[in-house]
């Protein structure tokens, strides 16, 4: 049996059945978790930031912050994180320049608590319908860790894939770079791949760091590790040196990397080369994709799955097998309800990809007009998303 995210009821089924679950024992869940990641980083010695272990109420989770910003006293702003957030959503932002006034050097310790407990009230969360009330009412359930907020001109996020076979032994998959969205760049957009050249192979070598201590713990299947790049301000940096890199989190699980790899993988019947960091197909040419889960626009709302086959048949957006080029859908059903679609753009340079992309948003924008409505349903147009390209 194998599942996207293995938990205890799909341990229980797979015994029922007796059938051999090939996914991660949910006794092991804790390594996937903001606490657990940090101790795993620790051991494996990937850089990660500075920040707190785990905290079960507000009154602690306010002690824990003044103790990181004593340690740094130039910190701009911190993460809260609930130790089981997932894709960003569990995540707070906590800006301290408002509150210099009680910085370290400024105040004592004291006022300092009882200010960041007073901030919390005022976090930026990065869902739009998140409260501190409710946020913190999940502390004592959860727990919550705090972090330093990585501050960079030019930022990325990366992440590496790999995978725990049964005998222990550490593959890696593939690197991403993410296209995070939301209002602090914390939320999971899609992703393109491979990652970037400069950085992609030591990528992998963290990825199999992290994965070898994993599978000392009994790990087993799908694993992924998410970081934020930043480019250093040095610009006489050595190749391969030009990014500072601070691991974020484990994801036990496949995840929203998983599905458009694989797609890659079985339409063209490849390979990933971890030496490159690159995929070939069977006649050698490396392949690039950008993906999302998360094309949204209330103008789409009314299309129907056969209206999109439709449009994409108009403008030939479907993926050819002979150049295996072009664009596979998914979260069709999403379509009339949300708006919202997901796809795979599959090109032959990182160009490529991305223009293939951009002609599925520009043929769906202009099929959604009011001239070229396929359903009568209209809805005010909004802007498009912004993506911040990575590569």
């Amino acid at each position: 049996m194998t599942c996207f995210n293995a938990t205890t009821l799909e341990r229980d089924l797979a015994l029922q059945l007796n059938v051999p679950l090939l996914g991660l024992d949910p006794s092991l869940l804790y390594w996937g978790t903001k606490s657990g990641s940090r101790e795993i980083f620790t051991e494996a010695e990937v850089p990660h930031p500075d920040g707190s272990d785990l905290v079960w109420n507000s009154v602690d989770l306010a002690k824990v912050a003044v103790e990181l910003w004593e340690r740094q006293p130039d910190l701009k702003r911190m993460v809260i994180k609930l130790n089981e957030g997932f894709s960003g959503q569990g995540n707070a932002l906590l800006d301290l320049r408002p509150i210099q006034h009680v910085a370290p050097g400024n105040a004592s310790t004291a006022e300092r608590l009882q200010t960041i407990r007073d901030r919390f009230e005022w976090l930026s969360f990065q869902s739009d319908t998140e409260t501190w009330a409710n946020f913190s009412s999940r502390i004592p359930e959860l727990g919550a860790i705090v972090e330093a907020f990585v501050e960079g001109e030019e930022k990325r996020s990366p992440s590496v894939q790999g995978r725990i076979n049964p005998g222990g032994e550490v593959e890696i998959l593939s690197t991403h770079d993410q296209i995070l969205g939301g209002p602090d760049g914390q939320i999971f957009l899609g992703c393109s791949f491979p990652a970037a050249e400069a950085y992609r192979v030591r990528l992998q070598e963290w990825g199999w760091k992290v994965g070898k201590a994993l599978a000392a713990r009994g790990a087993l299947e799908r694993y992924s590790v998410d970081f934020i790049a930043v480019r250093r301000a040095d610009d006489d940096a050595a190749p391969g040196e030009q990014w500072e890199f601070q691991a974020i989190e484990i994801n036990l699980r496949k995840g929203g990397t998983t599905h458009p790899f694989m797609t890659l993988k079985l339409l063209t019947g490849g390979r990933y080369d971890r030496p490159t960091g690159q995929f070939y197909n069977q006649q050698g040419v490396p392949k690039y994709y950008i993906a999302t889960d998360n094309l949204q626009k209330d103008r789409y709302q009314g299309l129907l799955p056969s209206d999109l086959m439709d449009i994409i048949a108009h403008h030939r957006l479907h993926f050819n097998s002979i150049t295996e080029t072009g664009t596979v859908f998914h979260l069709m059903g999403c379509l009339s309800e949300f708006g919202k679609v997901g796809l795979t753009s599959i090109g032959n340079s990182p160009q490529q990809a991305e223009d293939i992309y951009n002609r599925v948003i520009q043929a769906l924008d202009s099929e959604t007009t009011e001239q070229h409505s396929y359903s009568g349903h209209h809805s005010t147009p909004m802007l498009p998303i912004q993506w911040k390209w990575a590569g």
